[in-house]
């Protein structure tokens, strides 16, 4: 039995760490620029949602800073969690992994998206190009229509 291979000249490929691993964006994908764009509207909200419980722990825990500094850690493990999970849903799974290894820092993640930003502009112009070249491959042509 033969192997399906797909070619891959319309990908993107960024490597993400020193041990030569890499992410890819599909570029002919047309649900990519839906992915990247519900991701960080969920990325605010998460953001959103960690500024607002961490100015609710700074109440709750105004005079105990022990069991504050507990509840922030905690809060910011899961807030990571999900910013993983976040990144993930467009860059691949398991692209946090390879990119951050186990750290977890919360900032690390609007770092990512600041150095992803520039990346975005040069594969717009290539997704552009994608749409192109696939409304030429699949659609007749004006002179094959009836």
């Amino acid at each position: 039995m033969d192997k399906l291979v797909l070619k891959k000249e319309d990908t993107y490929k960024l490597q993400v760490n020193d041990q030569g691993e890499y992410i890819e964006f599909d570029l002919t994908d047309l649900g990519l620029p839906e992915r990247i764009m519900n991701a960080s509207e969920n990325i605010a909200k998460i953001n959103q949602e960690y500024l607002s419980e961490i100015a609710k722990l700074e109440k709750k825990y105004k005079d105990d800073e022990i069991n504050m500094t507990k509840a922030i850690i905690q809060l910011e493990r899961n807030k990571c969690l999900q910013m993983r999970e976040e990144f993930d849903s467009f860059l691949g799974e398991g692209a946090c992994q390879k990119i951050f290894g186990n750290k977890n820092r919360y900032g690390m993640f609007e770092d990512l998206f600041d150095s992803l930003e520039p990346h975005f502009a040069k594969m717009e112009i290539n997704i552009r190009k994608a749409k192109e070249k696939l409304v030429k491959k699949y659609l007749p042509n004006k002179s094959d229509v009836m």
